[in-house]
Order: C-alpha cells, then structure tokens, then sequence
C-alpha cells in the first residue's frame, strides 16, 4: 500500500514539473523599457524650405600674361609628402599659386635697364660737361676783366699820346707805340668777350644736353616699369585667404592672358539660396534672422540672415531667389550641400504639435519610413505597437511629429532596439 502511494506521489511530481516547465517555454520575459509621454511644443506655424548652399565670394583667378606654366605651388600631405595645390587646400593671400616660364620677360626688363644705364652715363657726362663750362665762363670773365683794365689804360694813354703828339710834345716813335698798345689791348679784349661767350654757349648747350638726357633717363625707367610689371604679373598670386575650389592647369601648360587658372572661395561665410513664391515673399524682409539645418551635419543648427532677395522672378521657375548668409568659421558648411530652413506665415501664429525625444525614433523594416513604438495598455501587459509617424521640425534633443502619435500617448525612448511589434515589455523608471 505504502508503495502505491509512493509511486503515485512520484507520478504527480513529474507531470507537474511538466507543466511548470511547459509554461516557462511558452511565455516570453517582458523586455525592460523605458517610456516617453508624448508632449506638445507651441511654435510658429512655418514653411519648410530646401537650400543649396553656396560659397559667400567665389573668384576665378585668371593669368595676366601668356607663356608656358613652368610651376604649381605646393603644400604637405598627411604623409608630409608634398604634391601639387588641389581642391580643398586653404590658401593665403598674396600666396603664388602658379607661375609662367619667365625668362622672356627678364630679357625684356634687362633691355630696358640697359637703356636707362646709357642714359644715366650720358647724364652723368653731360652734367660734368657743364660743370667745365661753368669753369671756363669764370676764367673767361677774368680775362674779360683783365683785358678791359689793360683796354682801359692803353686808350687813356693812347689819348694823352695823341694830345700830345697833336702840339709836338712827344716824338712820332712814343706816339706809335702808345697806339700799338691801344689796338693790342683792344685786340685782347675782344679775343677775351669771344671766349666768355663761347663759354655761355658751352654751358646752354650742357644744359641742353643735360635736359635731353634726363628725358631719356625718364623714359627708361618709364620702360623699366613697364617691363617690370608682366615680369610680376607671370606669378599668379591668390587675391585673397581662401579655399582651392578647382585647379585648371597644368605645368608645360600654354596658357593666354584671361585664361583661369585656379577657382577660390571664402568659405568663412555661406550662402543658402533657396526660392519662395510671391505669397511667401511678403513675410520676408532683408536683415531677417533664420535657422538652417543640414542632414550632413545632424544635430547641429546654424543661424542666418537675408543678405538678399531678388527684385524680380525667376522667368521660367516664376520663384524670386532669396539668399541667407551664415558665418562658418570653421568651414563645416561645404558648397553644394543641401540645408533646410523655415519660414514663419503670417503674422506667426502660436500652433501646438506634439514632440518625442529623438531617441523613440526608428525605422521600418524597410528603411523607407519612420516610426515610433508606442506603448499599449488596453490588454492585461503593457505591449508595443509599431507605428508609421511624419517627422516635422527638430527641437534641440526633441522632434515634432505631424503624424502618427498624439499628445498624451506613451512611447519607448530607451531599449527600442530590442523590441519588436507586439512585444510584451516592462516600463522601468
């Protein structure tokens, strides 16, 4: 008897081991999760615009004479190997970006420096022409003075002599002679006025000379200049501090004046161009503030201002353009990226649009949508329903949903990941 009873106890024990172990089989642990109160945010209701960005000041910088491109500048790669200047490279102002074969233009300047050489020998003889001609007018005046104090004294006693011989009072001899000494010192004295005068003309023509060779000195350095100047002009120097957006040339490239040989841009301040229609253009005015985004940089928000808005539509898109300049100091925004701004209508109204956290955001299975889990409590565990929401705006670590949830609905901020649709979870603080 006491066996029976041992063998039926036994029987017992396992078929409820059995059942116990069947239900543990059957039944999932809830999930641990953590939840969200869907909230609402008042904003403005606004119209969301897409803009291209573009650089604030963008140059071609052109060769100002023609020859054949002998070098490139160059900068140090990551490797510390140098190679050629190519886009993205930041480059100084006043910096040499390429330069054209030189020595035509170095013949060129040598020649005329030559020039202004002869002419400065010539000026130099000359000026020291005059110098000698300005001596020979101080002797000549000397002489002249001499001579015109013998000239003097022989006519005074070439009177007195003839005064005298006229009565008898000297011999016909001391006449003579008093006459020959006259016409001698006369002679002198003429001789004296031609060389003083022939000295002015010496020195008027120095002077001349002089002049005529300053012209030319003048002339040369007139020629120098400007031989100098497509001398400098064979460096193609970077008009400002800047970004290499394209590089058009090569080295033992020929090249004409006019040619492009680089494409900069300041990039310390963008552009975001963007269209709006003639409805829109009233709630737009030149100084206005706005915020821009980009899927490039997430998260991060950068702020603006309407540097323009075009006076007249666009012929065939019958938009008018605005353009809203943002500083970028630190160069993240790139040409050719795609931001996103809005535009408040209206006189701004205050609308409410219900906002989760960032972190309850997912995507479907197929990535081609978003969508949040909410959480519900209608059946005896909390689940997780999978829903397809429309994101709107972003604010700070929160985004307006235009579609999906409603405000006061709960869904899972943390541990989404490891929920599927309709799993039971566990809501921990």
């Amino acid at each position: 008897m006491k066996r029976k009873t041992k063998i039926r106890m036994a029987a017992l024990l396992s078929l409820s081991l059995i059942s116990g172990c069947t239900r543990t089989r059957g039944e999932k642990p809830a999930k641990p999760v953590r939840v969200k109160t869907v909230e609402t945010h008042s904003t403005v209701s606004s119209v969301r615009y897409s803009a291209s960005i573009r650089s604030a000041e963008q140059v071609d910088v052109a060769f100002k004479v023609s020859g054949y491109v002998d070098s490139i500048a160059q900068q140090k790669d990551p490797s510390g190997q140098w190679r050629k200047l190519q886009a993205g490279d930041i480059v100084q102002q006043g910096t040499v970006l390429a330069r054209v074969r030189q020595s035509d233009y170095i013949a060129r300047v040598n020649e005329t420096k030559s020039q202004r050489s002869e002419a400065s020998a010539a000026l130099e003889t000359n000026s020291a022409q005059l110098k000698e001609s300005i001596a020979a007018i101080e002797t000549s005046k000397a002489q002249v003075n001499d001579a015109q104090a013998s000239y003097d004294r022989a006519k005074l006693d070439y009177e007195r002599a003839r005064i005298l011989f006229s009565t008898q009072s000297i011999t016909k001899p001391d006449y003579d002679a008093s006459r020959a000494q006259y016409e001698v010192a006369e002679a002198k004295l003429e001789v004296a006025r031609g060389q003083l005068q022939s000295a002015e003309a010496r020195v008027a023509t120095s002077r001349a000379q002089i002049s005529a060779a300053e012209s030319k000195v003048k002339t040369a350095d007139a020629y120098t200049y400007t031989a100098s100047i497509p001398l400098a002009d064979t460096n193609l120097r970077a008009p400002m501090t800047a970004v290499v957006i394209d590089r058009k040339v090569e080295v033992g490239a020929l090249v004409s004046t006019g040619v492009t040989g680089f494409t900069l841009a300041d990039l310390t301040s963008v552009k975001a161009a963007f269209g709006v229609s003639d409805l829109a253009l009233q709630c737009l005015k030149m100084g206005d503030s706005l915020k821009i985004t980009t899927d490039a940089l997430p998260g991060a928000e950068m702020s603006g201002h309407i540097s323009r808005i075009a006076p007249s539509a666009d012929q065939n898109s019958r938009v008018f353009d605005v353009e809203v300049t943002i500083p970028n100091p630190e160069g993240k925004l790139k040409p050719g990226m795609i931001a996103a701004l809005s535009v408040s209508e209206g006189a701004g109204a205050q609308v409410d649009v219900p906002v989760v956290p960032l972190t309850a955001i997912t995507r479907t299975k197929d990535s081609n949508s978003y969508a949040v889990l909410v959480l519900d409590q209608r059946e005896r565990k909390p689940v997780a329903r999978l829903r397809v929401v429309t994101l709107g705006e972003s604010f700070g670590n929160a985004v307006a949903i235009k579609e999906g949830v409603r405000p006061g609905e709960t869904v899972i901020t943390t541990g989404l990941t490891q929920v599927a649709d309709g799993e039971v979870v566990k809501v921990i603080p």
